[in-house]
């Protein structure tokens, strides 16, 4: 025989368990999880800011020196020139070619100013005023322009900044 004070085991119905269960679970908010990062929403470098301000510089010193190479070099394979009032010039090639007869046929000396670079993953822009100075070497007087200039850059697979599109206009 048991005493009274004894305590006997009994089992807990399943529906007790099960209510105690979903008690926990309302009472307890989910854990919150963290964002997934957007890669394209990452902040650019420092790094990225002067490289593409460096390719604008080298452009520059290209353009200024007659340099056809020197100025592709800015270029990816299948960039896009596109001139005031001409057709575009697809393709370094092609960008090449065009190049050559401008320095074939006169001196130029560009000034550019960077206002802004923004870079945002893969892709950037760049964008500026410029004066340029076109001196003919038939011994014509030279003349002076000012414009605007935006440069869409990419980053390569290897990591390196380059021209996809250039345009540019004059000042009236």
């Amino acid at each position: 025989m048991e005493s009274a004070t004894s305590t006997r085991e009994r089992p807990v119905p399943a529906l007790v368990v099960a209510l105690l269960a979903a008690l926990f679970l309302v009472a307890c908010p989910p854990a919150q999880e963290e964002p997934a990062e957007d890669p394209d929403a990452v902040e650019p470098s420092i790094g990225d800011e002067r490289a593409l301000n460096a390719l604008i510089a080298d452009y520059m010193v290209a353009m200024n020196s007659g340099d056809a190479d020197g100025v592709v070099a800015s270029y990816a394979a299948d960039a896009v020139r596109m001139p005031p009032n001409a057709l575009p010039i697809s393709g370094r090639e092609s960008i090449r070619r065009n190049l050559e007869q401008a320095f074939e046929t006169a001196q130029l000396n560009v000034q550019m100013q960077v206002k802004e670079t923004v870079a945002s993953g893969e892709l950037a822009y760049v964008q500026g005023t410029f004066l340029l100075t076109v001196t003919p070497k038939d011994g014509s007087p030279a003349t002076e322009s000012e414009g605007n200039w935006v440069r869409l850059m990419r980053r390569e697979p290897d990591g390196k900044w380059l021209v996809a599109y250039s345009l540019w206009n004059f000042q009236s």
